[in-house]
């Protein structure tokens, strides 16, 4: 098969060359029932993964956060059909997913209406093993259901190439969505920008999946820029600034392999805790500042003289729900049954986001005073630890993995380059994100060492930045069949 490119970026990362040469090789992978077919055009996106230095889960709460891009990415590749079948395919091998699902644009209608968000989930989560599909094709229907499209005029078949990790909180699932809407959003002539494309993602992840998520995945995946770091406020998802890393400054990611979800019970009752705590504070406080529903709109001076003192430490659901009444968040509801803690639930998310903003500061200061960059690390370093304490003790998300990993990388300490260590995305395991300076490879290898020693499993590092799905653009690729070798 010749691949002609017709349109796209000169340079081209390791995750589209991989996918070129499947296409050049004739691979059954891809040219199959639920695949592509061997003529016409591909139009092919990309978006990385993410390493969430500042801010973490306080994202639904409004914090600053503070985000940078990955080497990893997925990649989205599609060819338009003549009919109204959808065809998804997954070149990532794993035990746990069927790799390949068909359905009908029909289907997502019922009555000649369209169906629900809640409807279209449940098509999707009939089989475990297919649930994965809600991120690709979920995207088809979340275009349709907030009408940035009335009507496709045709089926499509798309391709998804990811070396994303699944389970390590580096929002593998973000980088699907915002690689499969930058692709439909080329194959289609929608006109979306970046910013409705990571929103649209986030509805895919909150409404489909079924994933309560923040929206700082979405944007960092879809607006993110090659070594740069991403300063985002999510109220709801602006970016204040890109930031330059210091020189000699890096950060690198360390995956403990202790699997982590967004859509388990401990992240969910976090979440939950968090908004029964804004309702609780909203009827008895009646601040203005909290009519957009974000707790980090409050000081932590506020937190301590004004809402410390009537915040449960916890709460019984229904004992709430008589009381207050169901929160205003959509992404999650209160279990009558469950008993939340509160008060942790909500400190977490504003002292988090005083840390970010000190974070950012100190970051931003290594290259302004160079002669003092080692304390400016130091202070950043120390923010890192606070937040991973917090992490534990107050939002309920530690992970013991990460935590002996961070112990050993703070017992290295600014000796070894290693300034600061924490916890990433959702927590309960998953990704550590490290602050090195300098040379750190003997220090990495030492972590990566002595955490195998003690747990038994190897790690994986994540290191290097990549563009974001807007940065990367999107790139129009023409099949040929190859002309047969000529014998003399």
């Amino acid at each position: 098969m010749k691949v002609e490119q017709i349109h796209g970026p000169k340079e081209k990362t390791l995750q589209v060359v991989e996918l070129e040469y499947l296409l050049q090789s004739d691979s059954p992978e891809v040219f199959c029932p639920h695949g592509f077919q061997k003529h016409g055009n591909v139009m092919v996106a990309r978006a990385p993964a993410r390493l969430d230095i500042m801010g973490g889960i306080a994202d639904y709460s409004g914090s600053n956060v503070f985000e940078m891009t990955l080497n990893r990415a997925a990649v989205a590749a599609c060819q338009a059909r003549e009919d109204r079948n959808l065809y998804t395919l997954t070149l990532q091998a794993h035990s746990r997913l069927k790799p390949s699902f068909q359905m009908s644009l029909d289907d997502f209608y019922a009555d000649d209406a369209l169906k629900s968000y809640n409807q279209v989930k449940e098509l999707f989560s009939m089989e475990a093993r297919t649930t994965w599909v809600g991120y690709v094709l979920g995207c088809f229907f979340s275009l349709l259901k907030e009408k940035k499209i009335e009507e496709f005029p045709h089926g499509a078949a798309i391709v998804i190439k990811s070396d994303i990790p699944m389970g390590a909180g580096i929002a593998s699932s973000a980088a699907i969505e915002v690689a499969t809407l930058t692709v439909l959003n080329q194959l289609y002539s929608l006109e979306l920008d970046t910013m409705e494309i990571a929103r649209l993602a986030q509805i895919v992840e909150n409404q489909i999946v079924g994933a309560p998520c923040g929206i700082m995945d979405q944007v960092t995946s879809a607006a993110g820029t090659r070594n740069k770091m991403l300063s985002i406020l999510c109220q709801p998802d602006q970016i204040l600034e890109f930031v330059e890393c210091p020189q000699d400054v890096s950060f690198i990611g360390i995956h403990t392999k202790a699997p982590r979800s967004t859509k388990s019970d401990a992240y969910i009752d976090t979440r939950t805790a968090a908004f029964m705590g804004l309702s609780i504070l909203k009827k008895e406080l009646g601040w203005e500042k909290l009519e957009d529903n974000y707790l980090c709109n409050i000081s932590v001076q506020e937190f301590r003289e004004h809402c410390e003192p009537i915040l449960p430490e916890k709460m019984q659901g229904n004992e709430f729900l008589d009381e207050y009444g169901e929160t205003v968040d959509s992404a999650t509801q209160v279990n009558p049954e469950k008993v939340y803690t509160v008060k942790d639930r909500v400190q977490h998310p504003i002292f988090e986001n005083e840390r970010v903003k000190q974070f950012i500061d100190a970051i931003k200061s290594v290259d302004r005073y160079p002669e003092r960059a080692s304390d400016f690390l130091k202070v950043a370093g120390s923010l890192m630890y606070e937040s991973n304490a917090s992490y534990r003790d107050l939002a309920g998300l530690g992970s013991p993995e990460i935590d002996g990993l961070v112990n050993i990388a703070q017992k290295i300490g600014e000796q070894g380059g290693i300034y600061g260590a924490k916890i990433t995305g959702g927590g309960g395991g998953g990704t550590a994100a490290i602050l090195c300076y300098g040379d750190v490879s003997t220090s990495l290898t030492q972590i990566i060492s002595a955490y195998k020693l003690a747990w038994g499993i190897q790690t994986e590092t994540f290191r290097g930045s990549s563009p974001g799905a807007c940065e990367f653009g999107h790139a129009l690729w023409e099949l040929k069949e190859s002309e047969p070798l000529t014998h003399f």
